[in-house]
C-alpha cells in the first residue's frame, strides 16, 4: 500500500500529502506502469511541511476513539524526515513518531516511537513496521516511504473514473522482503492523470485474509501541490468491516521557516510538544 506522503512512496501526512506540481509529466495515454510510477514518485510534495491531523478510529463494534497529532517534514540531501507527536487524547499526549526515510534502496528507513507512559523510546525493527500504529488502521510503514526498485508494477486499467478523476489503474507487487516489511501482499492504486496523485487504493494484507481501502478526499492546491485534506482507510475481512480510520488535516503549510533540522532528533522526539 502506498504510504502517507506520497503513494508508494515519498511521507503520511506529509505522506498521506500526496503532491504533484508537475501533472503534464506523462501524458493520459501512457500504458507502460512504471514510467506512470517514476513520474508519480518524482512529484515535489513540498519541503518543510507543518501540519495538524485529526483521527476518528471506529471498531467493528461502533465504539469510537480519536487521536490528535501535529506534524512537520522536511527534506534532507539523500531522504526526507518526519516527527509526529500527539497531542491528544491525555493517555497518549506526547507520545511520538520519529521517521527518517532514505532515497537509497540500499539504506534501511530508520524509526523511533516514543512512549511517555514507559518514557522509552524504541526502534521500530523491519519486522515490527507492519503493525498498527497507536491503535489507528495505518501501519508503521505506512508512514515511511516506499522504493519503486523494491516493486513489479502491471497496468491493470488504463481508464478508471473516480469522483470524476480519470484514472489509471496500477497493480503494485512487492518483493519478499518488501513484502515482509509492509505487511501487503500487493496493491491496486487510482492514480489520477490530471493531478499524477493517488485517489484511491486497494491494498492485500499478508496476514488474516484482510483488505484494506483507502480514499483520498478533498484534494486542494496548496502552493501549487496537490494535497488531500480526508483520508478515509477500511480494514476489512470478508464482508465485515473490521475498523475504520479517518484522517482529516488542517493547518497544512510549507516552506516554514521554523522547521529545521533539530526538530528530527531522539532528544526533539523525547521532548514533546
Amino acid at each position: 500500500m502506498p504510504t502517507f506522503r506520497s503513494l508508494p512512496s515519498k511521507v503520511l501526512l506529509a505522506s498521506l500529502l500526496w503532491a504533484s506540481t508537475l501533472a503534464s509529466a506523462v501524458e493520459p495515454t501512457e500504458t507502460d506502469p512504471n514510467v506512470i510510477m517514476d513520474a508519480v514518485t518524482a512529484q515535489d510534495t513540498g519541503d518543510k511541511q507543518k501540519s495538524r491531523v485529526h483521527i476518528t478510529i471506529i471498531d467493528k463494534a461502533g465504539r469510537e476513539r480519536t487521536r490528535s497529532i501535529v506534524t512537520r517534514a522536511m527534506d534532507f540531501d539523500g531522504g526526507s524526515k518526519q516527527l509526529m507527536l500527539f497531542e491528544g487524547p491525555a493517555d497518549v499526549r506526547n507520545a511520538g513518531l520519529l521517521s527518517i526515510n532514505h532515497d537509497d534502496a540500499s539504506k534501511n528507513d530508520d524509526q523511533w516511537l516514543y512512549l511517555p507512559s514507559l518514557a522509552k523510546t524504541s526502534r521500530i525493527s523491519g519486522a515490527d513496521r507492519s503493525g498498527s500504529f497507536m491503535g489507528t488502521d495505518l501501519t508503521y510503514a505506512d508512514m515511511g516511504d516506499r522504493d519503486t526498485e523494491n516493486y513489479d508494477y502491471t497496468l491493470v486499467q488504463g481508464s478508471a473514473t473516480v469522483d470524476g478523476d480519470d484514472c489509471w489503474v496500477i497493480e503494485s507487487r512487492p518483493n519478499a522482503d518488501e513484502a515482509s516489511e509492509t505487511g501487503y501482499v500487493k496493491s491496486h492504486t487510482w492514480i489520477s492523470k490530471s493531478k499524477l496523485i493517488p485517489v484511491q487504493v486497494k491494498a492485500w494484507v499478508l496476514e488474516g485474509k484482510k483488505l484494506k481501502y483507502t480514499k483520498f478526499g478533498e484534494i486542494q492546491q496548496i502552493n501549487g501541490i496537490w494535497v488531500p485534506h480526508r483520508i478515509v482507510v477500511r480494514t476489512v475481512k470478508g464482508t465485515e468491516v473490521q475498523s475504520t480510520s479517518t484522517l482529516v488535516f488542517s493547518e497544512i503549510a510549507f516552506d516554514q521557516e521554523d522547521v529545521v533540522s533539530s526538530d528530527f532528533t531522539e532528544r526533539r522526539l523525547e521532548q514533546g510538544l
